[in-house]
């Protein structure tokens, strides 16, 4: 599995809104409310255990993750 694959298989198992439906860069995951502040915590819980990436205060911005595309996008740039 390619890193995209493993983050939307991780959100479509863990958030409900995601379940079950196809997942595409452009899928919102903040402004659809699919993942809350909560869910945030346990989205970087995932990827320091899965993917090595430990954000830093800077990199809590929304932008990191409003879409699947732009969190695979962050996620392989920490690990360059």
């Amino acid at each position: 599995m390619d890193v995209s694959e493993e983050i939307a298989s991780f959100l479509q198992g863990r958030f409900p809104a995601l379940a079950g439906r196809p997942l595409d860069a452009a899928t919102p995951l903040l402004a659809s409310g699919a993942i809350d502040s909560l869910g945030i915590l346990e989205l970087v819980t995932f990827l320091d255990e899965r993917f090595g990436v430990q954000l830093m205060d800077d990199d809590f911005d929304p932008a990191n993750f409003e879409t699947l595309g732009q969190l695979v996008a962050f996620v392989e740039r920490q690990r360059a």
